[in-house]
């Protein structure tokens, strides 16, 4: 049926009832190769069988071919036809698993989610199935936006943390080898923020589950990011009175005077810098001299926050607790501005609930009655890390995952102003120390940090890539990747609206490679840290061939 024009439904309809067997030839014999082997995933015999995978008791609730073109207008209308499989694994968690019905590459891919996800966003994986692969998303064991899903609720918690990843694995695996009558020949996971703690976590609990991972700006600390990184820079940029003190309009002042004693440092003064964690400004240098014009300087009080977003989080002794944000960043700050006031009512759609719902959760002042101004530098990091064991994947022990011969991309952007770049180095660096030092570790591990980059993409100095083929070509051809293409991509993302039935925000075109001509504007080459990038001095900044590997930090 690879010329419908709307999708087949097979769940529930006359003549396909699940009661029917594989070998029942009224079920199938008007039917096309392709809607008899998507349709036989929903008979009883299927059923019973992904019902008793071990471990993983697996319920599939619908199951649709689509045909080529996909069902989200120009979103997704590069996608093959493909059989379309909703399910749930007991209790709750929920997965959306896509295989194409022709030219599959005989390979599978898991995208991970964002954030508190409870929906699939499967166009973050859409570059993969449009490559021929089959992939699987997972809402992490509920539905719904916000933290609300874990308060009280333990199994909801376990399930978001490490169930839902590991068992949606498991179970995609099983219904691809029942659909093609063959198993993959690769696995493999790719996913940023929670996708990339989902990614860590796979590669140090469950290293048997994917053969590479690609695992972007991960999420090490569940609990504590919210508090330590992106509330306390909310309470630091708060006079007592709940007025902003470092305002948006002294950004460009202080951006201004990063550039100019540090852009220069890779070799060209082009607004980016490529190496911003060797660049030691300090903002007290633009503190209001007499006579000086206020707009053109920072007050003591607006250069003290600064240092602070670059320090990061401290208790009342000063010791850290954890990391700030690299100078060059300041563009992206105006994410802590007009925010609610720390001493109001924060609401269960916010970012920061989650310190709340899930870490402070008991007690008058957990769940919907926690405020940002409740939290304690000094006392309630041992709370959190009293369950943030279980979300939090800071094992650098890779050593199950190396001897299986898996192979692990870890990227984090420099400007990424939600988790901080310096704790994926952080990590890296532990993890050299453990797997057998540096030279060691390169074997299966690398860390790319693409210079002016945001939160998994975008960004000044470019956040596109393609991640998977340098993946593919490192597992399955033995080519380990010397260097990342960067590109800072102009043509803006198409995004439609999300079909009802898929949940979550809007559905948008993530970026196919290889790209368009004319859809970026510069690529930069991105090395292995700790090796940074330099402009060679020569030849058009804008083509990657003109930088070269500068002096490991």
């Amino acid at each position: 049926m690879s010329g419908a024009s709307q999708s087949q439904v097979f769940s529930g309809i006359p003549g396909i009832a699940p009661d029917m067997t594989p070998g029942d030839p009224a079920a199938f014999a008007n039917m096309g190769k392709e809607e008899a082997a998507c349709a036989r995933l929903f008979t009883r015999q299927s059923g019973e069988a992904f019902a008793h995978i071990p471990d993983t008791p697996t319920l599939i609730n619908s199951v649709r071919l689509i045909p080529a073109g996909g069902t989200h207008g120009a979103a997704d209308d590069d996608l093959p036809e493909f059989c379309r499989v909703e399910g749930v694994i007991a209790p709750t968690i929920g997965f959306l698993l896509r295989m194409p019905t022709k030219n599959w590459n005989g390979k599978f891919m898991m995208g991970g989610c964002g954030g508190p996800c409870g929906n699939y966003l499967e166009d973050r994986v859409d570059p993969a199935l449009v490559r021929g692969y089959a992939v699987v998303n997972t809402d992490m064991g509920h539905k719904g936006t916000g933290w609300l899903f874990g308060f009280n609720n333990l199994q909801g918690q376990i399930d978001f943390a490490y169930r839902a990843t590991h068992l949606t694995a498991k179970a995609a695996k099983e219904i691809v080898a029942a659909f093609y009558g063959t198993r993959a020949s690769r696995n493999y996971f790719m996913g940023c923020s929670t996708g990339g703690r989902q990614a860590m976590i796979s590669a140090q609990r469950f290293p048997n589950d994917f053969d590479g991972i690609i695992a972007g700006a991960p999420v090490y600390d569940e609990l504590g990011d919210s508090p330590y990184f992106i509330e306390y820079n909310l309470r630091a940029n708060t006079a007592p009175d709940g007025s902003t003190i470092l305002t948006k309009d002294k950004i460009d002042v202080l951006h201004n005077a990063v550039l100019k004693q540090c852009d220069g440092l890779d070799g060209l003064n082009d607004g980016l810098l490529m190496d911003p964690l060797q660049c030691n400004f300090n903002p007290a240098t633009l503190v209001c001299k007499p006579g000086q014009d206020p707009a053109q300087c920072l007050s003591p009080a607006q250069a003290d926050v600064a240092q602070k977003f670059r320090d990061g989080a401290r208790n009342s002794k000063g010791e850290t607790i954890y990391w700030g944000i690299p100078w060059g960043a300041e563009k992206g700050w105006v994410n802590y501005f007009g925010w609610v006031s720390p001493t109001g009512q924060q609401y269960t759609g916010s970012g920061y609930a989650i310190t709340g719902y899930l870490g402070l959760s008991s007690g008058a002042t957990g769940g919907p009655n926690y405020k940002v101004a409740d939290f304690d530098y000094d006392r309630d990091p041992d709370r959190l890390n009293l369950v943030g064991d279980i979300y939090n994947p800071l094992n650098p022990d890779l050593s199950r995952f190396k001897a299986r011969g898996g192979k692990l991309i870890l990227f984090h952007g420099t400007d990424d102003n939600n988790i901080p770049v310096e704790a994926s180095i952080d990590y890296f660096r532990k993890a050299t120390l453990v797997n057998g030092g540096e030279a060691e570790t390169r074997r299966f591990f690398r860390l790319f940090t693409p210079p002016a980059m945001d939160h998994c993409r975008g960004g000044l100095g470019g956040g596109d890539a393609d991640w998977i083929t340098l993946l593919e070509n490192w597992v399955e051809k033995g080519e380990a990747p010397d260097q990342v293409i960067m590109h800072h991509v102009t043509t803006p993302a198409i995004s439609v609206p999300r079909a009802t039935e898929d949940y979550g925000g809007p559905y948008a075109k993530m970026a196919r490679y290889p790209l368009q001509p004319g859809s970026y504007d510069r690529a930069r080459p991105v090395y292995p840290w700790p090796v940074s990038t330099r402009y060679s001095g020569k030849g058009d900044p804008a083509l990657p061939g003109s930088w070269v590997p500068a002096k490991p930090r």
